[in-house]
């Protein structure tokens, strides 16, 4: 035999040390050549006569055991070379482990975890290898037949996990391999969506393989699948086999020798000759595929795996938000240090109640950004998320909608300067404020005559008042903005965080929002209820110092609960006009809303929201949203002042100010709310309450002999019972409609059922007059059938002629609300509020002074009165109609009261 070391020419796989002591037989130790022991000293080196001799004795066997050995050694380096370019290649696309479980506790969820589990145990593989095991033990011949049947299902059946986009399909994939006895096996995902038409990252392409064959016995799991190489996939999944993509070399020449031999010019791979075609090759991983909908083409070799969409099971959020926002308390702090982060029952119910299109992943996103926006709030021990930082609520569509500050971009400089609405509160209505109250209070006290000694009781009733009102369907809240009651709270703010005092006391509270929500809308309504008949039986608009008063109990409301908390808690959930204002605000043609995908993608800072320095390119210095609101999530107008601080502060052009439909918050996803309804519904008993003594006389009754003038019990009972009276009316037409709509469903002939009559006689006997003319106009749609139209007294209702709930239908009240109000003040506003300056003359002794005056005439006032309860009434007929969404049968009971209540209002507002 030639030298040893020529077993592989040119080189040799073994180090020096080990080839000098291999042929010194150092190597073997003390083991002898022919498998015995032996004790004497070690081997001799070889000597010229051969390899491996024993005391100069030639052995031919120590030779051939030294090349075998070598051998081996050279084929392990090999294989081990192999590996190493394998991992090389497999690194990009190793799958480490999953990221998460099967999170939730719905029927959904626990049928997909079974669905896992079961695909990874993999009952089809384990039968597979049993069968190929006893083949084995069978006849030899069977066992090129065995490894050809056998196929993938020895490594695991192939796979296809479908749903829609951000269910994190690959994560079930994941948990499939890892969950069973193949975790040990590596794991490559690939996305088949950059691969080129022949699919050589996965098959290989000449001499180079892919992921099939580096994959070895681990599992691939192909995302995204192309249509193109659907039948490599099927005969892949199916057969186990594949081909490697030909060579682009071997195809030019074969379309070359082609073209030379008068063929065809081009030639693809299946026009090849079949002995250039690359041979079918054995895959020996798993294939695991992910896909938005089912593959058909799949079903017959492949395991499917459904993964429902998240709006099909809400129950599941409520454990996803809880799972990610431990996952962000993890990433918050560490061990003892970590924080426990929560949120609030009315983020939960929103969370639950949205339909989450982007699936599990939008349900990361929108947590993950809430507890960025929160910021280190979040942290705090018993603090929880609220709704406002949660960005899933979608905007409504941007139809019907003109951005001012595009079509006129000096406003956007305006609103961006300290000029609104800080200049305007701090530098004028800040001295001008305690002026008017001082004029109030020691002003003129002319029993009965104050609005003509007064010019302050003017400013307040015939001016500032009125005129709110009109501000309401144009620029909703933003009476709010330069409001003087919350500019001496914001003072008292200032001076708390600024002063040595003021910080003895201790920083600003944080917003007790579950009490604030709780508490405040009864707070508020009953407040106003006590305003509003404080107003009555005390006659505030001719009292001047007792309108004095109700000035400083309301600003002495804002200076206490803005000495305790940040920002404007009082305006959001506790003042009286606070509420009014948002609720009329969503009437409004003008709105303040930003981008809600230029927030999602490029707002890091939030300052709009949580208030902060400057922030390049635009951003101004701002304290936040003084209402804790954002306006990327606003949904309605009620809790945006217009005070553009998130104009000011938003680096990236993102909030816009824009006209829009009147009204447009009713039916786009606004938020109902039964305090809200109830205050509304007692606005409109005020402006029966106003006319008081015409509405008795109506009925024929002396309002003196009745106690009804000056502070009496039954002033004051009375006028509870006016505020309620539009209310319980709406309410009880409603129900006894509703009642006979569903007699008459029922196949009953009137309205005399004992549950039904004991309804309308608790309503009156106006509302049992609804009651009967709605059975009458809705029998016959409750009665008819789908398809033949024949009767059906017996089915019940169609869900498409069932009107909205009273609580979202009565917001169709709104428009004749605000048309009554303003109509009653209307006269005021147009026929005293142009006598300011003879009555500031008088105030000063100057009675017969002749003084300009700007009034308009009578018979234009009760035009103008006139005209505005018809559209109110009209308005609200339109809006009912809209916020129903079925036919204008099936709410004719709100119809025939806004008629009611409009015609009631016509007697008493209009002279005659």
């Amino acid at each position: 035999m030639a030298d040893v070391h020529g077993a592989r020419a040119g080189r040799s796989l073994l180090p020096a040390p080990a080839r000098s002591g291999l042929l010194r037989g150092s190597f073997f130790g003390k083991a002898d050549l022919r498998g015995q022991r032996i004790e004497g000293p070690r081997l001799p080196a070889p000597s010229a006569a051969g390899v491996g001799t024993l005391d100069g004795i030639p052995d031919p066997d120590a030779g051939e055991q030294a090349v075998a050995l070598l051998r081996q050694l050279e084929k392990a380096e090999d294989d081990a070379e192999l590996a190493r370019r394998r991992a090389r290649a497999l690194a990009p696309f190793l799958v480490t482990a999953p990221k998460q479980g099967i999170v939730g506790s719905s029927k959904y969820a626990d049928r997909l975890r079974k669905q896992v589990v079961e695909a990874a145990r993999d009952a089809g593989r384990r039968v597979a290898a049993r069968s190929w095991l006893r083949e084995l033990k069978g006849e030899g011949n069977n066992l090129g037949r065995s490894a050809t049947n056998l196929g993938p299902r020895a490594h695991g059946k192939p796979v296809l996990v479908f749903g829609e986009p951000g269910l994190q399909k690959s994560n079930v994939a994941a948990l499939v391999h890892f969950g069973g006895r193949s975790r040990a096996t590596p794991m490559a995902a690939l996305d088949c969506s950059r691969m080129d038409s022949a699919g050589s990252e996965l098959f290989g392409r000449g001499d180079r393989a892919g992921l099939v064959e580096s994959l070895g016995d681990g599992t691939l799991l192909l995302k995204n699948l192309p249509p193109g190489l659907l039948p490599k996939l099927i005969r892949l999944c199916g057969e186990g086999t594949y081909r490697r993509a030909t060579d682009a070399a071997e195809v030019a020449a074969a379309a070359a020798a082609a073209a030379a031999a008068g063929g065809p010019g081009a030639l693809t791979s299946v026009d090849m000759p079949p002995d250039s075609v690359p041979p079918l090759r054995r895959a020996r991983c798993r294939i695991i595929m992910t896909a938005s909908r089912q593959v058909p083409q799949l079903d017959r070799v492949v395991n499917t795996i459904k993964v429902p969409p998240l709006r099909l099971r809400p129950a599941d959020v409520k454990d996803l938000q809880r799972f990610y926002l431990a996952q962000a308390a993890r990433q918050a702090g560490s061990g003892d240090a970590t924080p426990r982060l929560a949120i609030t029952p009315a983020a939960l119910r929103q969370l639950e109640s949205y339909g989450w299109p982007g699936n599990i992943t939008e349900v990361a996103v929108v947590v993950e950004r809430a507890v960025q926006q929160a910021g280190d709030a979040a942290t705090q021990k018993g603090v929880r998320l609220t709704e406002e930082v949660f960005w899933f609520a979608k905007q409504a569509k941007d139809r019907f909608r003109l951005s001012l500050l595009a079509a006129y971009p000096p406003l956007r400089q305006l609103l961006r300067t300290s000029l609104w609405p800080d200049a305007i509160n701090f530098k004028l209505t800040a001295y001008v404020y305690p002026l008017v109250v001082a004029l109030l209070l020691w002003g003129p006290q002319v029993l009965r005559s104050d609005r003509l000694h007064n010019p302050m009781l003017t400013v307040f009733w015939d001016g500032w008042w009125p005129l709110v009102f009109v501000s309401f369907p144009l620029l909703g809240r933003v009476w709010c903005a330069v409001c003087p009651f919350m500019i001496y709270g914001e003072l008292m703010q200032r001076w708390r965080t600024t002063t040595e005092m003021g910080l003895s006391w201790g920083p600003l509270r944080k917003w007790p929002r579950d009490s604030a929500e709780r508490v405040g809308p009864a707070f508020l309504f009953s407040l106003f209820a006590a305003i509003l008949v404080w107003e009555e039986v005390w006659d505030l608009p001719n009292s001047a110092a007792l309108s004095g008063w109700l000035l400083i109990i309301i600003t002495a409301g804002a200076v206490v609960f803005s000495s305790l908390f940040e920002r404007r808690l009082w305006c959001r959930y506790l003042c009286p006009i606070g509420g009014m204002t948002g609720m009329f605000a969503k009437l409004a043609i003008t709105e303040v809303r930003a981008k809600q995908g230029v927030c999602s993608g490029e707002c890091t800072t939030y300052n709009c929201y949580k208030g902060g320095p400057a922030t390049p390119p635009e951003g101004l210095e701002s304290p936040g949203c003084p209402l804790y609101s954002h306006p990327a999530q606003l949904t309605d107008n009620r809790n945006c002042t217009m005070c553009m601080e998130c104009l000011r502060a938003c680096p990236n052009s993102s909030v816009d100010v824009r006209l829009r439909l009147p009204g447009a918050d009713l039916w786009s996803g606004h938020t109902t709310s039964a305090a809200e309804v109830s205050l509304m519904f007692m606005l409109l008993g005020a402006v029966y309450l106003h006319s008081l003594p015409s509405l008795a006389a109506q009925l024929g009754l002396d309002p003196a002999a009745l106690g009804l003038v000056g502070v009496t019990p039954q002033h004051m009972a009375v006028s509870v019972v006016v505020l309620a009276a539009p209310g319980l009316l709406a309410w009880g037409a409603d129900a006894a409609g509703r009642s006979a709509a569903l007699s008459a469903a029922a196949g009953a002939s009137s309205y005399t059922s004992a549950g039904t009559g004991a309804g309308a006689e608790a309503v009156g006997g106006v509302t049992g007059l609804f009651a009967e003319l709605a059975s009458r106009l809705q029998a016959p749609e409750w009665g008819r059938t789908g398809a033949g139209g024949g009767s059906g007294g017996g089915a019940p209702p169609s869900a498409t002629a069932v009107a909205a709930p009273f609580l979202s239908l009565s917001y169709g009240y709104m428009p004749l609300v605000w048309a009554a109000t303003l109509g009653h003040y209307l006269r005021p506003l147009l026929a005293e509020g142009g006598r300011l300056l003879p009555i500031s003359a008088a105030m000063v002794g100057w009675e017969d002074a002749q003084l300009p005056v700007a009034v308009a005439d009578p018979a234009v006032i009760t035009f103008l009165q006139g005209s505005l309860l018809l559209f109110g009434a009209g308005a609200s007929a339109v809006l009912s109609r809209k916020l129903a969404a079925a036919p204008w049968r099936t709410f004719v009971p709100q119809l025939a009261t806004i008629s009611l209540l409009t015609v009631e209002l016509w007697a008493l507002i209009l002279p005659h």
